[in-house]
């Protein structure tokens, strides 16, 4: 749900190659010759159908199975965040139907059929449909919400990860016929666009979060602040440094519990407190997992002709969640696919934030560095560099006038980056 903008320039930082096998100068788990057989993608997400749609772009006759547990139609999982202010419904969130999407590309969809298994010795997946043979196979299979434990009233708590869900909160809400009371698992990126979302289209909103301010992972002190007011500013109210225990229900909606005593009142009870990668098809199969699925810089798991693209990747120990990296993978693996090994590089990737009380852009500094924040506060915002020895390492634009800069920072730190 995470969106990365692809207005960075082009300069790319490729990662530290992964161990090899010794193949004699050709990359491990790359084709050495244009494939033939089956490609099988599991999962219709951004990267799957990209990857589907990519591949067919440059082989027109590649025989080509989409496997998915949804309708397998094309949507923009960002958009789930903000589109309740918009007054979208689910439908209208379908970009393309899979039947056109088939037609389209010729290839075919297989909506509503998991995949149970993969036979990596037969080279087959297994559904309750029956297998089917792949010569090379791309695990696509995303991420799934991160659910806490309450007692109680468990499945009050609606996480929004799919077209699917975000019908059934439409659902819940339209039936109250009135503004809703909603409670926010959740002061990370995901929590705080629903946030503006929800008090954006006139409802009250209460956000429970375990850290001190919002966007801890993201923002320096300073651009936590500025959005913590702007969403204030809004309605927000926060309960910060707590978490949900208990959840009952009432006669009219739902009593919260909090980890300190406290108690909210609520007629809808979003869970937003982080996403965990899909990495259970694959360790089943014994590719190689740790947080993710662990791939080289092709891309390749840690089994022949099989391969992993979107949320469900670790590489190089990272998860990499967002749209713009994926982007990057996808262009690598297709070429890779059809016969030339590609190593996958990433551009500069600036992290925006879809609050619009106080839009967010960032560049994260590396996850192990020296560097300190040098913040200034503007009328509506901060912006933030954070430097290591008078070198540019990431920034924070927070509000809309540090936003209209953002091109000049995203070059400026490229070119730090370049240097």
């Amino acid at each position: 749900m995470i969106e990365i903008t692809d207005d960075a320039p082009t300069t790319t930082a490729p990662t530290t190659p992964a161990p090899l096998a010794d193949t004699g100068g050709t990359p491990a788990n790359a084709p050495t010759s244009s494939p033939v057989g089956p490609l099988v993608i599991i999962g219709s997400g951004h990267a799957g159908l990209g990857l589907a749609e990519a591949v067919r772009a440059r082989d027109a006759d590649r025989e080509i199975h989409v496997f998915t547990a949804d309708d397998g139609g094309l949507y923009s999982k960002p958009a789930l965040s903000n589109a309740f202010a918009l007054d979208k419904g689910a439908e209208a969130l379908l970009d393309e139907p899979a039947l056109a999407i088939e037609h389209r590309l010729n290839i075919r969809v297989h909506a509503f059929c998991p995949v149970e298994r993969i036979n990596v010795e037969t080279r087959h997946i297994v559904t309750h449909l029956g297998e089917m043979a792949y010569d090379q196979l791309v695990l696509a299979t995303g991420a799934r919400p991160i659910r806490i434990q309450v007692s109680g009233e468990q499945d009050a708590l609606l996480s929004v990860n799919d077209r699917a869900d975000y019908r059934e909160m439409r659902r819940r809400l339209d039936a109250l016929g009135r503004p809703a009371r909603v409670a926010i698992i959740g002061d990370g990126l995901i929590g705080c666009e629903f946030a503006n979302d929800f008090a954006q289209a006139g409802h009250a909103v209460s956000v429970v979060g375990l850290a001190e301010r919002p966007l801890p992972r993201l923002l320096p002190w300073g651009g936590s602040l500025a959005l913590h007011t702007a969403l204030s500013r809004l309605g927000v109210k926060w309960y910060l440094q707590r978490s949900v225990s208990k959840v009952q229900s009432m006669k009219e909606g739902y009593r919260l519990t909090l980890t300190d005593g406290g108690v909210l009142e609520a007629d809808l009870v979003v869970s937003a407190v982080g996403l965990a990668p899909n990495i259970e098809l694959a360790a089943q199969a014994g590719i190689d997992c740790g947080r993710g699925i662990r791939v080289n810089e092709y891309l390749a798991t840690s089994l022949p002709n099989v391969y992993a693209l979107g949320d469900a990747v670790e590489i190089e120990g990272q998860l990499l969640p967002y749209l713009a990296p994926i982007n990057a993978g996808l262009r690598a693996l297709v070429a890779t696919l059809c016969g030339t090994p590609t190593a996958v590089g990433y551009p500069l990737m600036p992290v925006i934030v879809k609050t619009p009380a106080a839009p967010v852009c960032v560049v994260m500094p590396p996850a192990e560095h020296n560097g300190h924040w040098q913040e200034e506060v503007l009328s509506d915002g901060i912006q933030a560099a954070c430097y290591d020895h008078g070198r540019l390492i990431g920034f924070a634009l927070v509000g809309e006038t540090a936003m209209a800069r953002r091109s000049e920072w995203i070059k400026a730190c490229g070119q730090a980056q370049a240097a």
